[in-house]
């Protein structure tokens, strides 16, 4: 019984890798070059939007001090 076990777990261990290539092989693919061509667009549309880009209006910052050090 113990002969049949661990070819009874490479069986199911192929079979397991056998549906996850099927199921990647499924999957829609484009071409690299038309995802950054299309990645780069939506940056630039998006560009106006990103704070790291523009930067936070002092008005809206949170992290902005609303008090001097008034200790030195």
């Amino acid at each position: 019984m113990s002969s049949k076990t661990p070819s009874s777990n490479n069986i199911a261990q192929a079979r397991r890798t056998v549906q996850q290539l099927r199921i990647e092989a499924s999957f829609e693919r484009i071409k690299v070059s038309k995802a950054s061509a299309d990645l780069m667009n939506y940056c630039g549309e998006h560009a106006k939007y990103d704070p790291l880009l523009m930067g936070i209006p002092a008005s809206e910052n949170p992290f902005k001090d609303k008090k001097p050090c008034t200790i030195l």
